[in-house]
């Protein structure tokens, strides 16, 4: 079971991935062409929750996980001089390492890396507290706040996101719905080779999204986002220990 979920993920994330061996961005984009490009990659690639509002116990308590968000590149094709090269779905494979830390905080980090494949590489970090369990309420409730750090195209967009938020779920044993909402400010930049007017965007923006976390022998999480109404999806396999 754990091979094959392994493979299907692997080959899941390479045939979307087939198309950025040659990715490149446009050129001579505009101002407004620059917010676009922020919103698409830096909205899409930020740290995501992937989990419900509980938190993991401190031993053994950590989640090891592979996790990739799938990006429409929607208008980016379109923009500036229209000579970019970019597939219609660009996902972002990446390790996450999730470990409780006891009263109520968690706390998670994940890496990828443009040697994987030709895409926006990151390093994220999201610690979450959680302050209503269900037991005593509706929905289990937590906080959270989270930082990204976003590189890709051959060093031609660099990023950053920051986010706080909160997140509340329900357990119902093997599926755990969980909804959010947070507060995303993500800016990017690029050289002048792109874009001449302006090197860099800062865009602040609610972030809208829902998921749910189903515990098997394998931890599968599906996630729906949505940051000023631009819809992504990400999937996370990984194991509880």
């Amino acid at each position: 079971m754990r091979r094959v979920s392994v493979v299907i993920f692997l080959i899941f994330s390479f045939t979307y991935s087939s198309g950025l061996l040659g990715a490149r961005l446009p050129q001579n984009i505009s101002v407004a062409d620059l917010r676009v490009l922020v919103k698409t990659l830096a909205f899409g690639n930020t740290t995501k929750v992937m989990r419900s509002a509980e938190a993991y116990p401190v031993y053994p308590g950590l989640r090891v996980s592979v996790e990739t968000s799938l990006v429409r590149s929607g208008e980016l094709s379109e923009i500036g001089n229209g000579t970019a090269s970019l597939p219609v779905v660009i996902p972002s494979p990446r390790l996450t390492l999730t470990k409780g830390l006891g009263m109520g905080l968690e706390a998670a980090m994940n890496i990828s890396t443009q040697q994987l494949i030709n895409t926006i590489s990151t390093f994220g970090l999201l610690g979450k507290w959680t302050l209503i369990d269900e037991q005593d309420s509706f929905a289990t409730s937590a906080i959270f706040t989270s930082y990204t750090s976003l590189n890709g195209f051959s060093d031609n967009f660099r990023g950053s996101n920051f986010e706080a938020g909160f997140v509340a779920s329900q357990d119902y044993v093997r599926i755990k719905p969980y909804v959010g909402m947070g507060l995303l400010l993500a800016s990017g930049t690029v050289p002048r080779s792109i874009c001449v007017e302006s090197q860099q965007s800062t865009i602040f923006s609610p972030h809208l999204f829902l998921g749910a976390e189903i515990e098997l022998p394998m931890n599968i999480t599906f996630q729906m986002d949505f940051t000023d109404w631009i819809p992504t999806g990400s999937l996370a396999l990984g194991y509880k220990f």
